[in-house]
């Protein structure tokens, strides 16, 4: 399974919904379509991906002020991504557990301490990549990728 960090789920639910949107989104304006097209290659499947709630709940704060028409999208493209993909909650007691949540936080130490039993890990913090590949997991970093191709 490959567990997905919350920038790269975001360029993931706008590439779903339209590519033409990450021109203008301000969560998703340094990404093209190449760069959802790369990660959709990495994934392959939604059911492949797990999913920690923090992730939903930042994903749906920082994505859920659409309107219009891309309202409508937005929560049948966000629906469909929750109920294809596999949750894993862990207690945030275990975040706080490790060396490396005074720099990480919370959700970002959870994610690393559970990418450790995932096949890969895909994120576009730079930080969090580093203290991955430190830990020896296989990471799908979309910054790297994309600066790799300029």
């Amino acid at each position: 399974m490959i567990l997905i960090d919350t920038n790269a789920l975001v360029v993931l639910i706008i590439g779903l919904m339209d590519t033409k949107l990450f021109k203008n989104h301000k969560r998703t304006s340094i990404y093209e379509e190449k760069d959802f097209y790369d990660l959709q290659a990495v994934i392959g499947s939604l059911d492949r991906l797990i999913v920690l709630p923090n992730i939903w709940t930042e994903v749906d704060n920082l994505l859920n002020g659409f309107s219009g028409n891309y309202k409508s999208v937005y929560i049948e493209t966000i629906s469909t991504a929750i109920k294809t993909t596999s949750e894993k909650y862990i207690e945030s007691a275990n975040a706080i557990k490790h060396t490396y949540f005074a720099e990480l936080g919370v959700t970002d130490s959870l994610v690393l301490e559970y990418s450790k039993e995932c096949y890969m890990l895909i994120t576009s913090d730079s930080k969090l990549s580093d203290y991955a590949i430190a830990n020896g997991i296989k990471v799908y970093d979309m910054i790297k990728s994309r600066n790799e191709r300029f």
